[in-house]
């Protein structure tokens, strides 16, 4: 009698399970998402490490120089680079304010699912040096 109604039991509980959202293969769905979204924050500082308001950001793809965004920065002295517009690969920044550059710095952009593009370094300072 006890081993019956456990049986029952079991059996009754096992409508309740939700299997979630399982392939028919076994394996999970796939998560349909934009894989290379995420915008990255250049900031650019004066000689004094203060903030470059206004400073023009070019980022250009180094296998693909037809990959290229330019923008402002703003009150902060950061503007955030499109890794969706670059694509995959090594990317190399500079910034321009009234003729004084910075030295180039450098973003490697890498898709990863679900997450943006992953960028190594997560962010990059520009600093204008004087020639």
């Amino acid at each position: 009698m006890r081993l019956s109604l456990t049986l029952v039991l079991g059996v009754s509980l096992l409508g309740c399970l939700d299997p979630g959202n399982f392939d028919p293969d076994g394996g999970r769905g796939r998560v349909n998402c934009d894989t290379f979204s995420t915008r990255w924050p250049v900031e650019v500082v004066d000689f004094a490490g203060m903030p470059a308001v206004g400073a023009t950001v070019t980022a250009v793809n180094d296998a693909d120089a037809s990959k290229k965004v330019t923008g402002a920065t703003d009150a902060r002295g950061v503007y955030l680079v499109d890794g969706k517009t670059l694509g995959a690969g090594p990317v190399t920044v500079t910034a321009t304010l009234n003729g004084i550059s910075t030295n180039p710095g450098r973003f490697t952009f890498t898709p990863s699912e679900c997450s943006g593009s992953v960028a190594e370094p997560r962010d990059l300072r520009l600093q204008l040096v004087r020639r």
